[in-house]
């Protein structure tokens, strides 16, 4: 049952996303209701996922808490999360609102800042609202770590103001961000970066020699051994939670189908970097690729470990929009030659290798929907979610 209505919902909303953003694209007289529906669709399914990542009932249990502030001014001296999730956690509650729609204001917020920040990005939103959910991003990060990835999408619409050079607009979307994770003191300096120059990664043969040895040394590093030295840093940035499970926090870093699937595809995008830009044209783009690079290989070296993961989100989870651009790229040129038509098939074919690994693998951990509504199949969803912590710690 889980996993047929997970099929369900996940593909139709993928296509309901789709289909919209591609009406909006392509329609004579333009509508913004095209425009509005895809981010409608995925506030109301997202936001109404119960059960969803190992945090899921920590913040439900926070928001029930709500109740003993009387103020603002209240939660912002006791809570321990950060003021901008903590003031929206008593703005719900004082209005009575139930918990999921706490967790719709947080997915409007996320698909809101991406939509703003591609809407004029050439034909693009339609591949964003595809590899999403064909890389399984949608399900596996997006409502899940909701605080990280809502300041992952304020830094992705913050890169807005890199490209157009707007320091104070660019530091305000990073206080934004850092309202509601502290891993967003990172962003600060990140805007001198590409003052100058934006983009600054142009050799694509190196840099696939850079990512091989990235590969090669992910399956001999070991990481257990030093991640508390830099403790400090790691409550600095908000990631105090993980510290002392820092030793049972490190991940299978087998090369499974997915992995391989990905890398596939990151081997197109680096190869074929330039071309991409020549044809978009796009300052944003330059900037995005410069991130998804660094993210990919450091993605790689810390395959193993969930918590140097995490700390890598600004960069690493960038390869979804990446995806989309190159997607969107070998589509429009597959006519060109028989070499350009394969990159597109073998694309779209790793693609569905990642999603319907998802799909598979989905009643194994918490990605399976569940509605809040469906509360006779909240006990099943809670089971899971037990056996997968028990893998975990196991």
């Amino acid at each position: 049952m889980l996993y047929f209505q997970s099929i369900i919902v996940y593909s139709l909303l993928a296509l309901l996303m789709c289909y919209c953003a591609y009406c909006s694209q392509w329609m004579q007289h333009r509508t913004k209701l095209f425009d509005f529906l895809p981010v409608l669709f995925f506030t109301l399914v997202f936001g109404l996922r119960y059960g969803v990542g190992v945090d899921y009932n920590n913040y439900v249990n926070i928001y029930e808490d709500t109740v003993y502030y009387s103020s603002i001014v209240d939660i912002l001296q006791n809570e321990r999360y950060e003021a901008g999730f903590s003031i929206l956690l008593f703005i719900c509650h004082y209005f009575n609102f139930p918990v999921y729609i706490l967790f719709s204001l947080i997915a409007f917020l996320q698909i809101f800042l991406i939509y703003k920040t591609f809407k004029n990005e050439r034909n693009i939103l339609l591949y964003i609202y595809a590899t999403m959910f064909l890389t399984a991003i949608g399900m596996t990060s997006f409502m899940n770590i909701i605080r990280h990835m809502l300041a992952f999408c304020f830094f992705i619409y913050s890169l807005l103001y890199i490209r157009d050079n707007k320091l104070i607009k660019y530091w305000i979307c990073c206080v934004l961000a850092l309202a509601f994770h502290h891993s967003a003191l990172l962003l600060f300096p990140l805007y001198f970066i590409w003052i100058r120059h934006k983009g600054l990664l142009h050799r694509p043969i190196i840099e696939l020699c850079i990512l091989l040895i990235c590969v090669f040394i992910s399956f001999f590093a070991k990481w257990q051994s030093i991640i508390h030295f830099f403790d400090d840093i790691t409550i600095l940035l908000g990631y105090q939670d993980y510290i002392e499970d820092a030793a049972e926090m490190f991940i299978n870093s087998k090369f499974g189908i997915t992995r391989i699937a990905l890398l596939v595809i990151n081997l197109i995008i680096i190869l074929n970097s330039i071309k991409i830009k020549e044809y978009f044209k796009s300052d944003l783009l330059n900037i995005l690729y410069d991130l998804f690079f660094v993210g990919t290989c450091l993605g790689y070296l810390f395959m193993g470990s969930m918590l140097l993961r995490r700390a890598i989100i600004y960069f690493s989870e960038t390869q979804f929009i990446l995806i989309a651009y190159a997607l969107c790229y070998l589509y429009e040129t597959r006519k060109q030659d028989v070499v350009q038509k394969l990159k597109y098939i073998t694309t779209i074919i790793c693609l569905f290798i990642t999603y319907n690994a998802f799909i598979y693998n989905c009643t194994r951990n918490t990605g399976a929907y569940v509605s809040y509504f469906q509360e006779d199949m909240h006990p099943l969803k809670d089971e899971l979610r037990e056996e997968m912590l028990s893998r975990i710690n196991n």
